[in-house]
């Protein structure tokens, strides 16, 4: 029998008995792109309540000095060497909102940037090869820098790949290193550090690494499959993504590695912040509300349609809302085909989104043709997404594949309903009204045209007519838990999983290699 884990942390001397080293490119509130920084900043606090002496990891970009608190310097100085040159580089400390410690990579030629990946005019750096060559050779310097080795590297996506990388070929032979363990979190495989073949000389990899089994991938170098090669763990965002990522349509070219490494792979659903997201506190709303009292929502409504420009005669019709970016991926291909035949229904769209200036283009030309019922707000307004999310009776997110999904998420904690393409995360958080009408929390389409998704809208909009029912499904939707701490046990059984099988190991010279790489379990 399992020994049960580590209790809640009371005391700051506590000796903890699982410490987690989370090395991500970015951390909410630190720097943003996506939901990598939303899981990266939100997570470690989940398992620092569980016990784990969790510490993370990042760049210190541009945006990192404007927003963190007192930064200290770490005394040692680091040297990289990449190539035929030496990367002097400095360290610093901080600690999050919860008290997490995190530590910052400074090496102002590479990160100090205003944007994290490249700019929207010029697309990606061209040097983000060695950005996150340097980034993830540093992991191990930190870890001497400040005398602490965790029992779990828990790496995030292609920018810390090597890294996985790195431990296989040659950190585990660190005695420091010789029980520790390696989790690879995929975010989006859709992204995934594919780099020309003359980068491969500067990870500083043996040249066994340089090959199908290893991070070549059609005569480039791939960070991402680094991570899926050699990490003894992966996990992904939602259990339904974990299945779709194994298949031809999902798989980015990397599904048979995935296959390969499917005893190793498990999806588990991100959370979310339930203090910043709950509609009994939320600031930004004019009038709180609960599962109890829904009087709120109403108010919220109201506001939403002033703020949306919405003539107020039509504010009694259903409200959608949507918050998104422009993008194909994101379901606006299919949003661009239902409008004509959405706008001849009762009801009023508003759509929070960035993005795509074509898609823009489009939803404007159609916003002129009906500008007291259709509105497109193109801007980042985060107070104006709280609004939606309390103020809109059904939300739209039709996307086209969706690794997890938050929006759907944020709205089932609003009570307002969400409509959804049954893939990834957004299958595995929503159940079909349709399918189970006493258990359903929102609606689904299964397949991915034009007709289906308005059929469904359609759908929500006639038993939205039924008050009673209405409010029942508000109810359960409202009931669920997304919280991170339900998360956070699961990443716990996988760290213990993982640290089983490196103590069943014994003292062997390194990892049983599974087909590809990584622990067999």
């Amino acid at each position: 029998m399992r020994r049960p884990f580590a209790r809640p942390i009371l005391v700051e001397s506590r000796v903890f008995e699982m410490q987690v080293l989370f090395c991500a490119s970015e951390v909410a509130p630190f720097a943003k792109s996506g939901g990598l920084a939303d899981v990266a900043g939100s997570l470690p606090k989940s398992l620092h309540k569980l016990g784990c002496d969790v510490r993370i990891f990042m760049p210190l970009y541009r945006s990192v000095r404007e927003r963190a608190p007192a930064l200290d310097p770490l005394p040692q100085d680091i040297i990289i060497p990449i190539g035929t040159h030496d990367y002097h580089i400095h360290l610093w400390k901080s600690r999050t909102e919860s008290g997490i410690p995190i530590y910052f990579l400074e090496k102002d030629e590479l990160y100090d940037r205003s944007y994290l990946y490249g700019s929207p005019i010029r697309g990606d750096y061209e040097d983000n090869a060695e950005r996150f060559i340097v980034f993830s050779l540093a992991v191990r310097q930190l870890c001497a820098a400040i005398d602490w080795h965790p029992s779990i590297f828990h790496l995030h996506d292609w920018q810390t790949g090597l890294v996985a990388a790195y431990f296989q070929t040659n950190w585990r032979y660190d005695p420091r290193f010789g029980r520790s363990g390696t989790v690879f979190t995929i975010h989006n495989i859709a992204y995934q550090g594919v780099f020309p073949a003359r980068f491969f000389s500067l990870t500083n990899l043996p040249p066994s690494a340089w090959s199908p089994q290893g991070i070549e991938f059609w005569g480039n170098c791939n960070f991402l499959k680094a991570g899926l090669v050699y990490s003894d763990f992966i996990t992904t965002v939602s259990p339904r993504y974990a299945s779709e990522i194994t298949t031809r349509d999902f798989g980015f070219g990397l599904d048979g590695v995935l296959k390969e490494r499917k005893d190793s792979l498990r999806g588990i659903l991100n959370g979310i912040d339930i203090n910043t997201w709950d509609p009994q506190t939320d600031p930004s709303l004019p009038r709180n509300y609960s599962a109890n009292d829904l009087a709120g929502k109403k108010a919220c409504k109201a506001a939403l349609c002033r703020l949306a420009g919405f003539v107020e005669e039509s504010c009694d019709l259903p409200l959608l809302g949507m918050i998104s970016r422009l993008a194909a991926q994101k379901g606006f291909d299919l949003i661009e085909e239902i409008l004509p035949d959405l706008m001849k229904l009762p009801v009023n769209l508003v759509i929070l989104a960035t993005g795509d200036a074509a898609i823009e283009t489009n939803i404007r030309d159609m916003e002129k043709l009906y500008p007291n019922r259709l509105k497109l707000v193109n801007r980042y307004d985060e107070e104006m997404a709280h609004l939606i999310e309390a103020g809109a009776d059904i939300f739209l997110m039709p996307s086209r594949y969706e690794p997890c999904g938050l929006n759907q998420m944020y709205s089932l904690r609003y009570g307002t309903i969400p409509v959804v393409h049954a893939t990834g995360g957004l299958d595995d958080s929503v159940t079909d009204v349709l399918v189970h009408p006493e258990s359903g929390t929102g609606f689904k389409f299964y397949k991915y045209e034009q007709n289906a998704f308005l059929e469904t809208i359609r759908s929500a909009l006639e038993l939205l007519k039924d008050a009673r029912k209405w409010v029942e499904i508000q109810k359960r939707a409202m009931a669920l838990d997304f919280s991170w701490d339900r998360s956070a046990r699961q990443y716990v059984e996988v760290y213990e999983n993982v640290l089983a099988a490196k103590k069943e190991l014994g003292t062997r010279p390194g990892p049983k290699p599974g087909p590809i790489g990584g622990v067999v379990f």
